[in-house]
């Protein structure tokens, strides 16, 4: 347990550095106002002996490996937030105790697994871009334009929700309280002046600019 704990650490560390670098602000003193407290000066010193950061005065740097061991935990810490989201119907500001507890036991698979499931979600509910994975990658390869905007959808067609990107919370949460989330189905019954369509048996008016937002697969021809 000790040693879960000890790693527990480290990964907030990790999290915390890759934030203060997203923000241009990656030195000794922002670490310091960030957390008041000691308790990440042993996990300091093990990143700087093992190459994962380097210090230029106080500045810190993030190596490429300090680079690659944060990136793991920031992806999983986000897709974790768009899991509760989009298919759980949290709201963004109910997301971060549990993302926390979830990016600490996700196993690789299970985060790319749920990476495919929201369709390659660029961005957490806050706004902040997720970085890719594999499978992100395979994705743009081999899927391409399998996933469009439901505003490319004809009139009486049907179509899986594969995501919903959006950073307006107001929107999202909109979104998720009418049940358009991913792997519902949904039917384009208007397209002009607003976009009209069925979900659950229920017809819903949206703004056009919404349509953009929602991505579904494809549908067959």
């Amino acid at each position: 347990m000790a040693h879960e704990g000890k790693n527990y650490e480290k990964d907030e560390l990790l999290e915390i550095l890759w934030h203060l670098d997203e923000c241009h602000d990656l030195t000794l003193t922002s670490l310091r106002e960030h957390d008041h407290s000691s308790r990440f000066e042993t996990a300091l010193n093990e990143f700087a002996n093992n190459g994962a950061i380097k210090f230029d005065g106080a500045n810190i740097e993030l190596t490429a490996k300090g680079k690659e061991s944060a990136q793991e935990i920031i992806r999983r810490h986000r897709l974790a937030e768009r899991l509760l989201v989009d298919v759980l119907g949290k709201t963004p500001e109910e997301t971060e105790q549990a993302a926390c507890e979830f990016e600490h036991i996700l196993a690789p698979e299970l985060v790319e697994s749920i990476c495919v499931l929201l369709g390659h979600p660029k961005t957490c509910p806050h706004g902040s871009p997720i970085p890719e994975g594999k499978c992100c990658i395979e994705a743009k390869k081999s899927v391409g334009s399998l996933i469009i905007p439901l505003s490319e959808i004809r009139a009486n067609q049907s179509a899986k929700i594969s995501s919903i990107n959006t950073t307006d919370e107001t929107r999202m949460e909109k979104l998720l309280s009418l049940g358009i989330v991913p792997g519902s189905m949904v039917k384009v019954m208007q397209k002009n002046p607003a976009l009209v369509i069925e979900i659950n048996q229920t017809q819903v008016a949206l703004e056009s600019s919404i349509g953009l937002d929602i991505k579904v697969w494809r549908p067959t021809p």
